[in-house]
């Protein structure tokens, strides 16, 4: 599940406050994305921020928050795999080495996806041991 579909399952002023402090687009945001905190409290009809802060102790904050995060850095892994690939192609000694690492890390990721059962929504999952990955940091 990507982000901007779990926050559409959130309650209007905290899909606005999460999509504000994290700077989400969308199309039909742009106006709330530049609102100051008391613009915002007036827009969402609150008489602080407490609510929102309040909020961002609770599971479900946390799970929104490490969706937006593991999105973030797929990105970043993009983009600092299109600069190792680049610098390689150079002749980088360093960079040739980092990018066969990285394609290495890429295929155990992959086939450790396609190890993992696919679970139906109308069967419960199975417990799967996580302990030993072989993926290497």
């Amino acid at each position: 599940m990507n982000i901007h579909k779990a926050l559409s399952k959130l309650e209007w002023r905290k899909r606005a406050y999460f999509m504000r402090k994290f700077q989400i687009r969308s199309p039909k945001n742009e106006h709330i994305l530049n609102m100051t905190d008391e613009e915002f409290l007036k827009w969402a009809n609150r008489k602080s921020m407490i609510v929102f802060r309040n909020w961002e102790q609770t599971d479900e904050y946390f799970e929104l928050y490490i969706l937006y995060m593991k999105g973030k850095m797929q990105r970043d892994l993009e983009t600092i795999y299109d600069v190792v690939c680049e610098k390689a192609k150079q002749g980088d000694e360093k960079a040739v080495k980092l990018f066969l690492q990285l394609h290495s890390e890429v295929q155990k990721l992959q086939r450790e996806m396609n190890r993992k059962p696919k679970v139906k929504k109308d069967e419960p999952a199975q417990e799967i041991d996580d302990d030993d990955d072989d993926l290497e940091i």
